[in-house]
This record gives structure tokens, sequence and C-alpha cells, in this order.
């Protein structure tokens, strides 16, 4: 058994799944029998210690020599400087790729993926959420696991670190390039991997985890629950995969009635303007040459 080094860090709602699915299909990795481990997710807590690192390494006993053992869990992207550390405790040096997604679409994203799942009872709007995010923010508050949607999108805030403590071993991907061409994001990826790039032209392709709005929520929460049950199956059937995402997604999911505002689509992109800055310099500096409309160079009047 071994121990992951190459991790898929975040953003949540970036497309970190639909990227892992393209991955574990190439013969050079071995996936995690679970995407999401989280096992350095207790770091996040001031005085927590990690799990014993023999029950992460469970989670690849199947790895069969194959050259890097992968793992995604998109919330260590945001954990803060000693999740970080511990990441390279345990890790030594990684290979990490961080996807990042325009901040007012994943917020977005998030907020409606969670209202799927029914974890937004007493919120009626997308507005009234992103009040309560940005006064748990401004107050310090616990944001949960369900009212950090506006945090993560500062990207600011936290890629530097990652570039302090990992350097080249992190590679920064763009949610608009892997929505608009998969085959050609991981080609890239395999390339900066050092392994068979030609082993990528007959992946499954197809998105996964996207943001549908069940009809029905109570069914949306027990397909999820089959899935978590039943998902090593899955991964070793996956036509079977394939068309039951399928029947579930016509059979389930239809158009969300509230829309995202103009106007508060501005104010958000107001809000994000300096982070967003802020990173295009720190990839520019670091010879990102091709970077999304969103990730403004310069502020607006400047």
């Amino acid at each position: 058994m071994t121990l992951p080094n190459l991790l898929i860090a975040g953003v949540p709602k970036g497309g970190t799944t639909s990227l892992f699915r393209y991955l574990e299909q190439h013969p050079d990795i071995c996936p995690a029998d679970v995407k999401e481990i989280g096992f350095f997710s207790s770091l996040r807590r001031e005085g927590a210690s990690l799990p014993s690192t023999e029950s992460y390494r469970q989670h690849f006993a199947h790895w069969n020599g194959e050259r890097y053992s992968m793992e995604a869990t998109p919330a260590y992207c945001y954990g803060g400087l000693r999740m970080l550390r511990g990441i390279k405790a345990v890790l030594d040096r990684p290979r990490i790729m961080i996807v990042l997604r325009n901040p007012v679409d994943r917020l977005w994203s998030a907020y409606t993926f969670q209202r799927t799942k029914g974890h937004l009872p007493a919120v009626s709007s997308f507005e009234e959420y992103v009040s309560i995010c940005i006064d748990k923010r401004r107050k310090g508050e616990k944001q949960g696991p369900y009212f950090g949607g506006v945090t993560i999108g500062f990207y600011g805030d936290y890629l530097q670190d990652w570039f302090d403590l990992f350097g080249q071993d992190v590679k920064i991907l763009f949610a608009d390039d892997l929505f608009a061409d998969p085959q050609a994001v991981v080609t890239e990826l395999c390339r900066w991997l050092s392994i068979d790039e030609n082993a990528v032209a007959d992946f499954d392709y197809d998105v996964r985890n996207k943001t549908t709005h069940a009809r029905n929520v109570a069914i949306s929460r027990a397909v999820r629950t089959i899935k978590r049950t039943g998902d090593g199956l899955l991964k070793r059937a996956p036509s079977l995969e394939r068309t039951l995402r399928q029947t579930y997604l016509r059979l389930n999911t239809g158009d969300l009635e509230e829309k995202l505002s103009t106007e508060t689509r501005r104010r958000l992109e107001d809000m994000y303007l300096l982070s967003n800055v802020t990173v295009a310099q720190l990839l520019g500096a670091r010879g990102y040459k091709r970077l999304p409309s969103w990730l403004t160079l310069e502020p607006v009047g400047s």
C-alpha cells in the first residue's frame, strides 16, 4: 500500500469530480477508493490531530505499482496553513491540482447544489444566502459546511500559501477550460505528470457531479446515499454508472425557478475584483499566459 502523491485540492464546484473521474481512467494513476477522503480536514480545527496514516493507506489498498496514487478533497484548497503544513509533513512533495472557477458562478452553483440537497431549508433566496455568508465572515463566526460559499471564492487569500509550500508541484487549472475541452486539459496534465498522453483519447468525458435541480429532494438524497454505499461497484462497472446517471438526470431533474439577477452578479463581481486581480498577478508572475476573462489584471478605473 502507498500514500497519495497526486492531490486534487479544490475548488468545490469547480469540476473536481469530473477531473478525478477522468484521471482515474489512466493506467498510470491509482485513484483512492472514494473521491473525498478528507484525511487532512481535521487540521482546520485548532488543536486537532490527524488520524493514523495507516487508515489513509487503506484507501489505496488496491494500488498495483502505478506511478501516481490520487485523492481529491476540494475543501483542502482553503484549509489554511496548518493544513498545508500537515499535507507537506505526511506526503512531502505531492503533485497538486487546483481548479479555479469564476467565483460568482462557483458561488451560485454551490448555493443551488446545497438547496437541491435540502441543506438550506431556512434560506429563502440566493441574496439571503449571500448576506448570511458575508455576515458570518465579517463577524469571524464559524461558517459550518454550508455558509462558507462566499469565503471560498476569495482565491487571493490562500493560493500564495500553496505556492510557498509546494512551488512548481502546484498546477492551477481553470474550470472554463475543463468544461470546454476536458480531453485537452487531461492531455496537458499527462505532460505535466510525465505519463502517456496517448492513453486519454478513449476516456469517458461525461460531466460528473454537475449541479442539477431535483424535482424531488427526498429522491435526490436517497440516490446520493445509494451512490456513496455502492461507489466501488459502480467504478467497476462504468457503463452501468453512466446508464444510472443518465436515467436519474432524465427522471428527477429540472429547471430552477430562481435566477441569478444581473444586479446581484455585478455586486458580487465587485466584491471579488481585488482578489481576482491578486490571483491574476500571482499567476502571471509564475508564467501562466492564458487566463480566463474573469481574472482581470487591473481594477476598474485604474
